[in-house]
């Protein structure tokens, strides 16, 4: 459930952007440098560019995207994208017709679905700050959770402005719409479901609900036989402000908060807590994030954006005050040497810095499953570009240039995965 979800200035776009844990190669075809984000030019693909490649997203040695399409007359379109890192060709590819019940939008300010900022390029929207693109602002994890795992559905949600009815379901790729909750019987109160998520496996749509009495629920619905509701979680909403649903771990839990990111094993979410700040806290229950054993990241300059391993954060840098250690730049920081208590010091699990220093933003996208690479985009006044580098402190960026792979890596899509 999006709560109060805004796209706000730069810091936003840092927190919203996917990491997620292939070789860095350029394809030296097409052009070298991204077209700048605010110039005009239209991110879109037409059906002859998606088409390109298979519609088999392999299990490994893929880097996936997608984007979206409104156009003034629906249907609307959402497009999946794979790329080979090594040499960053697109291999696959898969487009979903959205029904015209299914929302994109906005209604009454409140963003119902993920759909929103992955479409948020064709519809009315904050631009983010500094001449960022768009799709910057798309949180990138949340956005890969739209779909199951192999690209065959895409969860969505559908409102009837007459009742206020909200009811989620999903969207095969021949355009299909499965409604999972149905119209219900009797004298009932109206169904408020949305900010609906697959699980991996495809075997279930997650979403959040309000009750009657104002309580929030974490629940789900199989997509087999008769839908029946599983409540995961009820409570009252987190205190935190730019909630959302993300699922992860084993059991499989649904957490609310501000971005959160689980880690590799499922174990330990980094994100903003109640009363701590930026933390690592464990998941043992859907929910909002704990409270109980949650340890702040001393660093205030560190915005969590993603894990290389279960033990190991990648900080992406956040302005806190001058004078800045961390410009423009990426670290580490070992969460297994964070101390809870007051003599816990900024330094504590920090690695050095891992980019040259320039005067560059950049913003990072997804790490590899090997934890060795990292994709990331780097932003020059408005122009934005794709580079992949190795993990390793002052290791020189490599700038991918392969035209498809350039605009949609660079700034035209979301990225939503390195597997």
């Amino acid at each position: 459930m999006q709560f109060t979800h805004r796209a706000s200035a730069f810091a936003a776009a840092v927190l919203a952007l996917p990491l997620l844990a292939g070789c860095a190669g350029g394809d030296t075809a097409g052009t070298a440098g991204a077209v700048p984000p605010s110039s005009g030019t239209p991110v879109g693909r037409n059906a002859a560019d998606v088409s390109t490649g298979d519609s088999t997203f392999r299990g490994k040695d893929l880097v996936i995207s997608a984007g979206c399409t409104v156009p003034a007359s629906r249907p609307a379109t959402v497009w999946i994208q794979g790329f080979d890192p090594s040499t960053w060709k697109k291999v696959a590819s898969v487009e979903f017709t959205l029904p015209a019940q299914v929302v994109i939008d906005k209604r009454d300010h409140e963003e119902l679905s993920a759909l929103y900022s992955l479409c948020a390029n064709d519809l009315p929207h904050e631009e983010p700050a500094g001449g960022t693109a768009t799709s910057d602002a798309a949180f990138g994890p949340r956005v890969r959770q739209l779909f199951d795992r192999d690209f065959t559905k895409l969860a969505v949600v559908t409102a009837d402005d007459r009742t206020g009815a909200r009811h989620v379901g999903y969207v095969d790729r021949a355009g299909k719409f499965t409604d999972l909750t149905g119209d219900g019987n009797g004298f009932a109160t109206t169904p408020k479901e949305q900010d609906a998520l697959f699980a991996p496996d495809g075997g279930s749509v997650w979403f959040t609900h309000l009750d009657a009495a104002r309580q929030q629920h974490i629940a789900s619905r199989s997509t087999s036989g008769s839908h029946e509701i599983t409540e995961q979680w009820a409570g009252e909403p987190p205190a935190t402000l730019d909630n959302i649903l993300v699922l992860g771990g084993s059991p499989l839990r649904g957490l609310v908060g501000p971005n959160p990111r689980f880690s590799p094993d499922g174990k330990r979410v980094a994100g903003f807590v109640h009363g701590h700040g930026d933390s690592v806290t464990p998941v043992t229950a859907s929910g909002p994030l704990a409270t109980t054993g949650a340890l702040p990241i001393p660093d205030s300059e560190c915005r969590p954006s993603g894990w290389v391993d279960n033990h190991t954060l990648l900080c992406a840098y956040s302005q806190a005050g001058p004078p800045p250690r961390h410009l423009n730049n990426f670290w580490t920081v070992d969460i297994d040497r964070l101390r809870s208590d007051s003599s816990r010091k900024t330094t504590d699990g920090a690695g050095p810095d891992l980019l040259p220093v320039t005067d560059r933003v950049n913003l990072p996208l997804a790490v590899s499953p090997d934890g060795k690479r990292l994709l990331f985009r780097s932003v020059q006044a408005k122009v934005e570009q794709p580079y992949v580098t190795t993990l390793t402190p002052g290791a020189q960026p490599e700038q991918i240039s392969g035209q498809d792979a350039a605009t949609a890596l660079g700034y035209g899509d979301v990225v939503l995965e390195w597997r």
